[in-house]
């Protein structure tokens, strides 16, 4: 087995608007929320260096996306100048999904002078932002993370006493006006993260948990893992600080019947996240099977993906809900991180490529 990544030193700061953009590639997706727009709109023309542009587009959310699509499509050709690539993405066929990134990021990689790629996950989901990552580690670039977080997320706090009571009650219908999706509709494992099973041995499925216990709900019901890594997200910010209590809460009657070991992890800091992954994989490896669902921030799925890349026996499972409910995800934009991720993580078999 590979060694770890050592000890990283943090790398997470927030984004100089007033410095030139690198002269590489950037990749964003056209999602529903704000903060999707966030990072191209601090730009200007004078900082504007990319040499190409890709620019996600979810086929199966269309209706939701579009405005947010269009604004992004008119403002890249302003800066650059050039209308940027679309690659349609569909949640329903993540494999071909995965397929597409990377034949696109070969063929535009093969046309930069400068061979580095910026991602901006702000409107990605976390299995799309993954799959965006390791396409461009496919071709041998070295990859920037671009992250914006919202100014608010869903449930509010007055919310959540109301989501908890009718959760509890299995007043479902009560209970989905506070919830960011209507249930779960998929488990996806791409045969790229598909680890090494063996089916002797038992699973363990460690889970970020957010705010949607109907989605967990489904994955630990149709995954059926043997034991339970539950991972409570805690935000650095302390005005979100309640929002851990609120997961647990949720969380805690689908924990009650599975073996469970329970800790709190940020939802920005990659490599305290990375950390908590190695420490509990430490202690289970030996005797079963590892799976990761990372459920709850993107940042917490940039940090799984880092720690995927040297186990890479560990399986990756994503979900999709049946429906997001865009109008009670997130609102508004606030501050804008880059994190470049470390060069050590870029495996040799992927270089080659």
């Amino acid at each position: 087995m590979e060694k770890a990544l050592p000890p990283m030193s943090s790398r997470l700061v927030e984004y100089a608007f007033d410095e030139p953009t690198p002269p590489g590639l950037f990749i964003c997706a056209g999602g529903f929320e704000a903060r999707a727009l966030s990072f191209i709109r601090g730009l200007t023309r004078p900082q504007f260096r990319f040499a190409a542009s890709l620019v996600l587009c979810y086929e199966n959310q269309f209706p939701e996306n579009q405005k947010n699509l269009s604004y992004i499509l008119d403002r890249l050709r302003y800066l650059h100048g050039a209308t940027p690539e679309v690659v349609g993405v569909n949640s329903k066929k993540p494999n071909q999904t995965l397929r597409a990134l990377r034949e696109t990021v070969l063929t535009a990689s093969a046309k930069l002078r400068y061979q580095a790629v910026v991602i901006d996950i702000s409107g990605m989901s976390q299995m799309l932002a993954l799959c965006s990552i390791h396409a461009c580690f496919s071709a041998g670039l070295p990859v920037t993370i671009v992250y914006t977080e919202a100014r608010s997320y869903f449930p509010t706090k007055p919310e959540g006493e109301k989501l908890i009571r009718a959760w509890n009650d299995q007043n479902f219908e009560v209970a989905a006006r506070y919830l960011q999706s209507q249930g779960l509709k998929s488990i996806h494992i791409l045969s790229e993260f598909a680890g090494s099973f063996r089916p002797t041995k038992p699973t363990c499925l460690m889970v970020f948990l957010g705010y949607e216990p109907n989605r967990i709900e489904g994955l630990i019901d149709r995954y059926a893992p043997d034991r339970l890594v539950a991972l409570y997200g805690r935000s650095p910010h302390e005005r979100f600080r309640w929002r851990t209590t609120l997961s647990k809460r949720l969380h805690e009657p689908l924990l009650e019947n599975v073996p469970v070991r329970k800790r709190e992890v940020s939802t920005l800091e990659v490599d305290e996240i990375v950390s908590a992954l190695e420490a509990e994989f430490d202690v289970l490896h030996e005797f079963y099977e590892i799976a990761i669902a990372p459920q709850c921030s993107k940042m917490q799925a940039v940090a799984t993906y880092l720690f995927w890349l040297q186990h890479p026996e560990v399986q990756l499972v994503f979900t999709s809900p049946v429906r997001f409910n865009p109008e009670h995800y997130s609102r508004g934009s606030s501050k804008t991180f880059v994190y470049e991720l470390p060069a050590q993580a870029v495996r040799p078999m992927y270089l080659a490529k």
